[in-house]
């Protein structure tokens, strides 16, 4: 026989699992200067690939307001799909301690698509819409809308029928810089 004490406690066990199994909304992060550029990334599921090549390359040293400001131009999860498998695969499953191979094969996506400075589309077009990349080479971002933007990197002639890649959603604040939401990506 059940007791009256033990029913409560299974109804309570009932409530408690089902409470679990509940979905939780995702957190929204302001985009308001408040959160640093990383935690920021982190809390957008559409960046997960893009923040581990920052963890993998090692460039998160890099981050943060003490080395100043950066601009990154962020792809999007499947905006990666057309990388080599092996990439894919090491961006998907990231390494606790990664090589220094490793490191090297992640950096060039990583350094093509990030600059020193707070660099929004009114900063980029007082620079004649040209800025330098980590890697030194020349990015020409042109204006398509008020957040949108196309971007052509100096030297690299796309495969044809490739799009160039484009800025979706541009000039999302953080405390220490800026980062675009991009389609594609610009590394060599």
């Amino acid at each position: 026989m059940i007791s009256r004490r033990h029913a409560l406690g299974a109804g309570g066990l009932t409530l408690l699992l089902a409470a679990c199994q509940t979905p939780t909304a995702p957190r929204i992060v302001p985009e308001d200067g408040s959160i640093d550029i990383l935690t920021l990334l982190r809390s957008k599921p559409e960046h997960t690939r893009f923040v581990n090549a920052l963890v993998i390359s090692g460039a998160t040293s890099r981050l943060g307001r003490q080395n100043g400001a950066v601009t990154l131009f962020a792809p999007t999860n499947d905006s990666l799909n057309s990388l080599p498998a092996a990439t894919l695969a090491l961006l998907d499953n990231p390494p606790a301690q990664p090589t220094e191979a490793q490191r090297a094969l992640i950096q060039p996506l990583v350094f093509g698509n990030a600059a020193w400075g707070l660099l929004r589309f009114p900063d980029i077009a007082a620079r004649r819409n040209t800025i330098v990349t980590w890697d030194r080479a020349r990015l020409t971002v042109t204006a398509t809308g008020e957040r949108t933007a196309r971007l052509a990197r100096e030297g690299v002639t796309l495969a044809a029928g490739r799009p160039a890649p484009e800025v979706t959603r541009g000039n999302v604040l953080a405390s220490d810089g800026v980062f675009h939401v991009t389609n594609g990506f610009v590394a060599a």
